[in-house]
């Protein structure tokens, strides 16, 4: 139960970081807060996918179907790439970065959950140990 609270915790705290940066860089462009991320268009359709796949693993309880578990690890694998090698390549500003970065990372472990009957072996294993 608390795995699932903290993934759930993470999925919270980056889809904040997400809608912080859209509505931010939306209305203040020119707000010093705002220098090291991107108001650029092309950005900004980036974190609204981020924040629907984001809000997709929210919604839906574990164990997800397969097909929303690859398309999501295919999202986090893309964007984390993406966004280390325009970081890499000085094309994208700090605040984009460590943005996508904890979205990708987010997205990714949730992607890579396993089966609720492995965990309850998992669990009933650990009682029998203890």
């Amino acid at each position: 139960m608390e795995r699932i609270i903290m993934g759930k915790m993470l999925l919270l705290l980056s889809l904040v970081c997400l809608a912080i940066l859209s509505i931010g860089t939306g209305l203040f462009p020119q707000n010093p807060d705002f220098w090291l991320a991107s108001g650029a268009s092309t950005y900004q359709h980036i974190r609204e996918l981020l924040a629907v796949v984001l809000t997709l693993q929210l919604i839906t309880r574990p164990p997800r179907h397969i097909w929303l578990r690859m398309l999501s690890g295919a999202v986090a694998v893309t964007v984390g790439v993406w966004s280390i090698e325009a970081t890499y390549a000085n094309h994208m500003l700090l605040f984009d970065t460590l943005c996508f970065l904890s979205a990708s990372v987010a997205i990714g472990v949730t992607a890579l959950e396993r089966k609720a009957a492995t965990l309850g072996v998992l669990s009933s294993n650990k009682k029998a140990f203890a």
